[in-house]
């Protein structure tokens, strides 16, 4: 039996409201209505990580302001001079944007290099592994969002071709970012993490498959 715990309560909704959302999407009467929700359940994602993760310390904000800042200066340099990651856009589906990019760009890179961490940290304490594993998975990540991503207008691409060099770039910021946290050393729950990252691979899971379906 599954016991209620802080933890075991997290997953279950960060998996309700991903799967919803997924589905919600996937039919037209319904899509203007779900589309919306999009930056506030990266939010709630947080909250919730938070939550669980018990860490409402100084040094665990601390570091969430420097990964979320990282993320968002570099997605900013990246529209606005199509040098870093390829001559893409944002949409309107992240919400709102400040220099052409979704402040919640901040909160997503955050939880996915946190995430990512600390499910690679609960396979091996040496650093190099955990930096380069939890690149890897970000970079694993990242290929299966990019066509979801364009289907729901979260950012688009130029001529709709994802550029070689985004991925470089995604593995280079991810690979900094990787590296912070460890100079951090903070502890954090690798369950309700893992919880993070599976709830999102079943969600562009179940959009990439709609997408297939057309």
């Amino acid at each position: 039996m599954i016991q209620l715990s802080k933890r075991n309560i997290a997953i279950i909704l960060l998996f309700i409201f991903h799967f919803i959302g997924a589905v919600g999407l996937c039919f037209d009467a319904y899509y203007s209505f779900f589309l919306p929700f999009t930056p506030f359940n990266l939010l709630f994602s947080l909250l919730l990580l938070i939550w669980a993760n018990n860490d409402f310390s100084k040094k665990f904000f601390q570091l969430f302001l420097v990964i979320a800042s990282l993320g968002y200066v570099v997605e900013v340099i990246g529209v606005q001079t199509g040098a870093l990651f390829g001559i893409y856009h944002y949409g309107k589906t992240l919400g709102f944007q400040l220099f052409d990019v979704p402040l919640i760009l901040g909160v997503n890179w955050f939880l996915l290099a946190i995430a990512t961490h600390a499910i690679v940290s609960y396979y091996s304490a040496k650093k190099w592994v955990r930096i380069l594993a939890a690149t890897l998975v970000m970079l694993a990540l990242d290929i299966l969002i990019e066509p979801v991503a364009m289907n729901l207008d979260f950012w688009q691409w130029e001529a709709g071709i994802v550029p070689l060099q985004n991925y470089f770039i995604w593995g280079v910021v991810s690979a900094f970012m990787q590296w912070i946290i460890c100079k951090f050393n903070l502890e954090f729950d690798s369950y309700i993490c893992f919880g993070v990252i599976a709830s999102q691979v079943l969600f562009f899971t179940i959009q990439t498959t709609q997408i297939g379906s057309f």
